[in-house]
């Protein structure tokens, strides 16, 4: 190529990297970035449920930014050879490289903000924000709530694991009747009624389909004749009236209570490394009876091939089953809240921006 045409041609090269640079970065990049952002907060919160199994502090990082420049860097160079008596040649070259650097910022949640978030009971409306968000009525009720009316759900689960095996059972008995409600399209969560302040009304069909149901449900909360209208409340509650106190956890005790899920092996329990719930007899407390529904999360001492989520902590592999659809889905239940109740970041608190280099 003459050097004359050199300039022209390293110019259109320019220019055209400068149109598509932009949108095929846009195109492969953000993907990449939502791909790469849900599977970390995934692990994220796996690890954290594990954590609280072995009573060890959690802790949350959030992506508070990510932005990222792109530069497109030209060059060109002459090169060529002189032989006496016989000329000369001389050859241009050009090159064009694209460079993206991204730069993500991280805060993590303590103070103010974690208190708020993680420590302050979730609040009725939004349990019904979850019920009209398709959720199951027996899922949000299992996680999200202690007691309803007289019907402990293991109260001292929304902790650190205890050594004496909680109470559940009746709790669970109705919740399984809510289910079956549920299911059948018999059961309706609504907005409160004026009288009641905050809280929500539990509306059930009343027909000869449910009065069976109905029955078994109002025997376990307590109230001495069937109602099929329940008022659900945060305050003490009258259940002659059918006004039922429906007391909630935080997020922060609703993952304490799911990661009584995570398998521990043997070994841990043998070293003391998380305590060994009995129950009044002194037989050792199956916590698949609480969580089996709910969660399970198993280990391994290779990296699972298949596995919806995984992490690597306390030198073994823990993970979720990807065909375990029950944990799936209480997973995913979970981060939607942790989503739900984050609200808005401030950078209060240290701030770690880290630049990724480009290979």
């Amino acid at each position: 190529m003459p050097p004359r045409l050199l300039l022209p041609v390293l110019t259109a090269a320019l220019l055209t990297a400068c149109v598509t640079t932009g949108p095929r970065s846009l195109r492969s990049g953000r993907g990449s970035y939502n791909a790469a952002i849900q599977r970390t907060n995934s692990e994220q919160l796996l690890l954290n449920l594990v954590r609280l199994r072995y009573r060890d502090a959690p802790l949350f990082l959030e992506i508070t930014s990510i932005s990222s420049s792109l530069s497109v860097e030209v060059g060109a160079s002459l090169g060529g050879a002189i032989s006496p008596g016989q000329g000369g040649s001389v050859a241009p070259g050009g090159a064009v490289s694209y460079i993206e650097r991204p730069t993500i910022t991280y805060a993590p949640l303590q103070g103010t903000r974690f208190g708020t978030q993680f420590l302050t009971p979730v609040e009725l409306s939004d349990i019904l924000l979850l019920y009209y968000s398709g959720w199951a009525i027996d899922r949000i009720f299992k996680v999200f709530v202690q007691r309803l009316g007289p019907l402990p759900n293991a109260p001292r689960a929304s902790g650190p694991t205890p050594d004496v095996a909680p109470l559940f059972e009746d709790f669970f008995a109705a919740t399984d009747v809510l289910r079956s409600l549920w299911n059948d399209g018999l059961l309706d969560l609504r907005q409160t009624q004026a009288a009641f302040g905050g809280a929500l009304v539990l509306k059930i069909e009343d027909s000869p389909a449910t009065a069976a149901r109905l029955e078994r449900l109002c025997k376990l909360l307590g109230m001495p004749a069937t109602r099929a209208t329940l008022v659900l409340t945060d305050a003490p509650g009258s259940p002659e009236s059918g006004v039922i106190q429906l007391v909630p956890r935080s997020l922060l005790a609703g993952m304490y209570y799911v990661s009584q899920g995570v398998e521990v092996p043997a070994d841990d329990y043998a070293a003391g490394r998380v305590p060994t719930t009995r129950d009044p007899s002194g037989a050792t407390f199956d916590w698949k009876r609480l969580t089996g529904a709910l969660m399970r999360i198993h280990h391994s001492a290779r990296e699972p091939a298949a596995a919806y989520a995984s992490v690597f902590y306390r030198d073994r592999w823990f993970y979720i089953d990807d065909t375990d659809l029950d944990s799936k889905s209480t997973f995913s239940f979970l981060s939607q809240v942790l989503e739900m109740q984050s609200g808005e970041i401030k950078n209060t608190g240290p701030i770690l921006t880290l630049p990724i280099a480009s290979d």
